[in-house]
């Protein structure tokens, strides 16, 4: 029931309402008092706002004898065990300056404020309560009584206890956080968004203040004003690690990469051990393609923590991309193992298998998969499509089949039931196959590639020369692509142009391309 932060500071709220409600009591006076038990009681005022305890509890306790002056003098008395942290004997002073007179509102407010630090919430809000009925513009109670409500998810309950004080709330840490999970909760963007500019303008803001609004307002999906917050708190002095991570993660929201990863760096700098930070920039530069980076930090990550699943998940997964097969199968062997039970551990490791040309390794991890996620399209493909290598082709085209049936808009299956056709000696089907698969995704290389080989079978020069030129401007690195359009121009006539192609293609890497980086398709089977 504390404003905002740690439990010092709301003791030392508590010790506040004790206070004010003290010197309201003594100022105001009493002609019936004796004059020397009013004089102690504004002695131990004055000594409490020192902090001078000692001295403050005994002229307290000679306010004791007085009945006029009791009331207060319990109070001061709690308000001192209270800054003593002897909580019970607080509660029981306070409790009894209550009995005596019960319209002290500071020791009602000082009261409610020990029951919640001893965990008795409901009567703390028995007092809050109490104190709104003698004072309904408190704003201590009602932002107690509000924040309750959004606790137990009565949103606008909470607002409407706000409603009367709600000027004085946006003045205040504790009013903006409340306030603003509450309209986030009842979908009030625009209203959740206009309570940034009160954060804005509040003095003396905590970095752990402002990431809790920020990260407030992102839930509610307002993510400008969210980094405008954090950025703000930035430029009060060096970030810390929680505040450049939190940052990144709104940039990340807004789907601005660039500056997530410089805020992930960042947050990395304050911690460079930090394996979320690690994780989630690792993430983001294989988003981005650049898989030297992404592997930098996976490498660090994995030194830190040689047995984190999710580290050699990632670290393995990067390593298969850039063809690091034997530094990714031991990872993701390793990875599957920690992770039996989750399929996109298993899966990773198959098409690491499938990389190293061990077929029946990847088949038999596929095949377990498939026990349990019959209707995962991606699986079927991935299945068909080795199968299709270790030249079960029926049974690849069943597996293709059903993936194409799962889901209809993929590339990869398409792909590889066009094969099955060539490869089973029919070519018709496999061209019309390949023509309709390069209407809908003009861009695919692989089938540029392939139709472009079909159609120099069937004779169709000038349609088979325009399917391998595409294939090859899609991708020079292919040598099947650059070969058979070598092969072509030779059929055509054009041996001096051929023997410049066959040239380009000696000059690249000699091994099938379509075996060598199927695991690539088994990750991103649509690329």
């Amino acid at each position: 029931m504390f404003p905002h932060g740690d439990r010092g500071q709301a003791q030392a709220c508590g010790i506040w309402c004790a206070r004010a409600c003290l010197l309201c009591f003594v100022l105001s006076g009493n002609s019936l008092w004796g004059a020397d038990a009013r004089a102690a009681l504004q002695k131990a005022a004055s000594l409490v706002q020192q902090g001078r305890l000692e001295e403050a509890d005994e002229q307290a306790t000679l306010a004791l004898s007085d009945p006029e002056t009791r009331p207060a003098a319990c109070s001061v008395l709690g308000t001192i065990r209270f800054q003593q942290r002897r909580l019970s004997e607080s509660a029981s002073f306070f409790e009894q300056a209550i009995r005596l007179e019960p319209r002290l509102l500071g020791a009602h407010l000082s009261l409610a404020a020990v029951y919640s630090l001893q965990g008795k919430q409901e009567p703390a809000l028995r007092l809050y309560r109490r104190v709104l009925k003698l004072d309904p513009s408190n704003t201590t109670a009602r932002l107690a009584l509000a924040r309750s409500e959004t606790e137990k998810g009565n949103y606008r309950t909470s607002l409407e206890l706000a409603q009367p004080v709600l000027q004085t709330l946006k003045g205040f840490h504790d009013g903006l956080l409340v306030l603003v999970a509450d309209y986030v909760k009842i979908g009030d963007r625009a209203a959740a968004a206009e309570l940034a500019k009160d954060w804005a303008r509040l003095p003396n803001t905590s970095p752990a203040w402002s990431i809790e609004f920020a990260l407030l307002l992102a839930k509610g999906e307002v993510i400008p004003e969210a980094i405008d917050i954090l950025e703000q708190a930035k430029e009060t002095g060096p970030p810390s690690y929680e505040l450049a991570f939190n940052l990144a993660g709104l940039y990340l929201l807004k789907n601005d990469i660039v500056r997530a990863l410089e805020n992930y760096d960042l947050a990395l700098s304050v911690e460079p051990e930090a394996i979320p930070a690690l994780r989630q920039a690792a993430d983001l530069a294989e988003r981005q393609g650049e898989l030297e980076r992404a592997l930098s930090y996976w490498i660090k990550a994995k030194k830190i923590e040689p047995d984190h699943a999710e580290v050699l998940l990632g670290f393995g997964r990067v390593c298969l991309k850039m063809d690091l097969l034997e530094d990714a199968e031991p990872a993701l062997t390793k990875a599957a193992s920690l992770r039996p039970g989750d399929p996109s551990y298993q899966y990773t490791l198959a098409a690491a298998k499938v990389g190293k040309k061990q077929f029946q390794a990847g088949q038999a991890l596929l095949e377990g998969i498939l026990t349990k996620r019959q209707n995962n399209p991606q699986v079927q493909y991935a299945l068909g499509a080795v199968l299709y290598l270790e030249g079960h082709l029926a049974e690849a085209a069943e597996h293709l089949r059903k993936s194409v049936a799962l889901q209809r808009d993929q590339i990869a299956p398409y792909y590889y039931l066009a094969l099955v056709s060539r490869d089973q000696g029919n070519e018709a089907e496999a061209i019309r196959m390949l023509e309709e698969l390069l209407w809908r995704y003009p861009d695919h290389a692989p089938s540029c590639e392939v139709l472009g080989g079909l159609l120099m079978n069937a004779r169709r020069y000038p349609e088979a020369q325009a399917s391998l030129e595409k294939a090859v401007h899609l991708n020079p690195k292919s040598v099947k692509a650059n070969y058979q359009l070598g092969l072509l121009l030779v059929r055509m006539g054009r041996k001096d142009e051929a023997d410049k192609q066959f040239e380009i293609a000696k000059s690249l890497r000699t091994e099938d391309e379509a075996n060598s980086h199927l695991q690539l398709r088994l990750l991103d089977p649509d690329q």
